[in-house]
C-alpha cells in the first residue's frame, strides 16, 4: 500500500473530526482521509492507494476475474482498518468506469458490502465530472473565464466545460488510458494506433468543446500530476503545476523514444504508471489541441476530494452547487436548439408558485420542486427536431443530454416531466412510464400536471397572467389569476387541464379571474 501523508508521525488527530472517502478507479483504489476545522472546511492528512487494476479484466473481458475481485476486497479490508483504528463513520466510497463496464460488477459491490460493511455506490460519468468540477472551483478562479476540465481517469475521460465558473456541459469518453491500453497492447505501432483511434472521436469531442477557444484548461487525475512531474525532470519546466501544450508535445516524443523499463528506470515512475503516462499525454494533448488551449494546469484537486468537499458542506450548499450547475445546462440547451428563453422564465415562475403554495396536497421536496423549474426552462426544446410531437423529442433530449446534479433517475422523472407536457396522460402502456417506480410515477403526474398549468397560464405568450394565488376549500383548488386584460384565452386553457389535474391530484379545479386593474 502507499500512503501519501500531510501529518507529523505523533500528531494526535481529533477522531470526532476525521471524515474519509474512497475512490475505486480502473488503475487503483484509492483512499483520502480529512480532517475538519472550526468553520467546517476539509484538509486532506493522508492518501492511501493500492494498485488493483480493475481495468484489466473491465476492458477486455468485461468479466472481473475472482483472483482481481479477490484483491479488491483485500484492499477495503485495509482500508476498513484504517476507518476502525481512526475511529471514522462518516466516509464513502465511490465506483467509476471499472465497475460500470464490468459484468459482475455488482457482485463485487454486495461482496465488498459483506465482508468489509463498507457501501460502494456506482457513480455515473456525469456525477464524477460533478464531483471533480465541485474539487476545482474551491482551487482554481474560474471566474469570467471558459474553462475546459479534462479529468483522465484509467476507463474514461471526463470533458466538462464551464462559462464563468458555472458547468455548461459535460461528456464522458471512453479513452481512459487502461482502457486504451488494453485494447492496443505495447506494440511498436502504438503511437499510429492510438492516433487512428483518436481519430474515432475526434468528431464527438469537438462537437463537445464546440468553436469557442478555452481560455484556461485544467486537467486532474494521477497521470496530470505526474505529467507535471516529469516534464520539470525531463524538460527544465518552470512548474510542475502547469505545462505548456508546445512543452507536452516534447514530452510525447521523449516519453515515446523510453521502454516501459528505461520510463521505471529513469523517470522513476511507477510500473502501473509507465505502461498508461504516454495514452495519458497523447490525450491531454489531443483535447488542448482541439479546443486550442496553450497551457494546461494541474491543481491539486481529485475525485477523493470533491467527494469529501461534499461531505463537509452537507445537503444544502450541495443542493445549490447543483442547481446552479443545471440552470447553466439549460441556459446552453435553450441556446443551443433556439428556444424562447423569456417565455420559458414565464412558465417556470407560475409552475413553482402553483408548487410551493400545493405542498400540503403534493408534500414534495426541494428535489423534485428543481425538477419541475428544469423542465419548465426546457419543455420546448423539442420543437428544434420537429414541431409534430416536440414533447416526444423533447423528453429523448434529455434523456441523452450529460445532467450534472442529477441521479439517473432523477433525469428520467425529468423526461418523463416533459414527456407528458400535452396530450396524452401517463399510462402503463407506455414504456418509460411503466419503468418508473410507483413513487416516480405520481410524480410524474403531479408535476407533469404544475407544467401543463403554468403553460396555460402563459398561453398566448404575453405573460399576460403576472401572478397566481392558489386557495384551498372543500377539496376544491380554487386559482386567483392576476395580470392584464381579460385573461379569457388563459382560463380557457386552464379549464382544459382541469380533468389532468384531478387525475393527479384528486381535487377538483375552480377558477377566479382578478385583473391588476381590479
Amino acid at each position: 500500500m502507499e500512503v501519501i501523508s500531510y501529518i507529523a508521525d505523533d500528531a494526535v488527530l481529533d477522531p470526532g473530526a476525521l471524515v474519509a472517502a474512497i475512490d475505486v478507479g480502473s488503475n487503483a483504489i484509492r483512499l483520502g482521509v480529512a480532517t475538519r476545522d472550526a468553520d467546517g472546511v476539509p484538509t486532506m492528512l493522508q492518501r492511501y492507494r493500492e494498485p488493483v487494476r480493475l481495468g484489466h479484466d473491465a476492458f477486455t473481458s468485461g468479466i472481473l476475474s475472482q483472483q482481481t475481485m479477490d484483491s479488491a476486497v483485500e484492499a477495503f479490508l485495509q482500508f476498513r482498518r484504517i476507518l476502525d483504528q481512526h475511529k471514522i463513520t462518516v466516509y464513502r466510497a465511490a465506483a467509476t468506469s471499472a465497475l460500470r463496464d464490468s459484468v459482475n460488477g455488482q457482485q463485487l459491490i454486495d461482496r465488498i458490502q459483506q465482508e468489509t460493511g463498507i457501501e460502494l455506490k456506482l457513480i455515473s460519468g456525469e456525477e464524477e465530472a460533478r464531483l471533480i468540477h465541485y474539487s476545482i472551483a474551491r482551487r482554481v478562479d474560474l471566474s469570467n473565464k471558459f474553462t475546459l476540465l479534462i479529468d483522465m481517469g484509467g476507463g474514461s475521460v471526463e470533458v466538462t466545460l464551464c462559462d464563468n465558473g458555472e458547468v455548461v456541459a459535460s461528456q464522458s469518453f471512453k479513452i481512459g488510458t487502461v482502457r486504451l491500453l488494453e485494447m492496443m497492447g505495447q506494440t511498436g505501432d502504438f503511437n499510429t494506433l492510438l492516433s487512428e483511434y483518436l481519430d474515432g472521436t475526434r468528431k464527438k469531442l469537438s462537437e463537445q468543446i464546440g468553436k469557442r477557444k478555452a481560455d484556461l484548461c485544467v486537467a486532474t487525475g494521477g497521470n496530470a500530476s505526474a505529467i507535471g512531474e516529469i516534464a520539470v525532470q525531463i524538460l527544465g519546466t518552470d512548474s510542475s503545476t502547469s505545462i505548456k501544450r508546445k512543452e507536452l508535445k516534447k514530452l510525447i516524443t521523449k516519453l515515446a523514444s523510453l521502454s516501459f523499463e528505461e520510463r521505471i528506470r529513469d523517470l522513476g515512475l511507477r510500473p502501473d504508471r509507465a505502461d498508461v503516462i504516454l495514452p495519458a499525454a497523447m490525450v491531454f494533448h489531443e483535447i488542448m489541441s482541439l479546443a486550442g488551449a496553450k497551457s494546461m494546469h494541474m491543481p491539486d484537486a481529485s475525485l477523493l476530494d470533491g467527494i469529501i468537499l461534499e461531505m463537509v458542506d452537507g445537503e444544502e450548499l450541495t443542493f445549490l452547487s447543483q442547481r446552479r450547475n443545471l440552470l447553466a445546462w439549460t441556459r446552453t440547451l435553450k441556446k443551443k436548439y433556439h428556444v424562447d428563453q423569456k417565455y420559458g422564465v414565464q412558465v417556470s415562475k407560475l409552475a413553482l408558485s402553483l408548487f410551493d403554495q400545493l405542498t400540503s396536497i403534493h408534500k414534495l421536496g426541494n428535489r423534485e420542486r428543481l425538477l419541475l423549474e428544469i423542465a419548465a426552462l426546457v419543455h420546448e426544446i423539442g420543437m428544434y427536431v420537429r414541431v409534430g410531437g416536440y414533447h416526444h423529442h423533447a423528453a429523448y433530449l434529455i434523456s441523452v443530454s450529460p445532467l450534472l446534479g442529477l441521479s439517473k433517475h432523477e433525469k428520467q422523472v425529468l423526461s418523463q416531466i416533459v414527456r407528458y407536457q400535452r396530450k396524452a396522460a401517463p399510462s402503463d402502456t407506455h414504456a418509460d412510464f411503466a419503468a418508473l417506480q410507483t413513487a416516480d410515477q405520481k410524480k410524474v403526474w403531479q408535476l407533469s400536471a404544475l407544467l401543463r398549468l403554468g403553460i396555460a397560464l402563459n398561453r398566448e405568450r404575453r405573460d399576460r397572467v403576472s401572478s397566481v394565488r392558489v386557495q384551498l376549500d372543500h377539496k376544491q383548488i380554487e386559482l386567483h389569476l392576476a395580470g392584464d386584460g381579460d385573461m379569457l384565452l388563459e382560463q380557457w386553457a386552464v379549464l382544459q387541464v382541469a380533468d389532468y389535474i384531478e387525475q393527479a391530484f384528486g381535487e377538483k379545479l375552480h377558477i377566479d379571474i382578478t385583473t391588476a386593474s381590479q
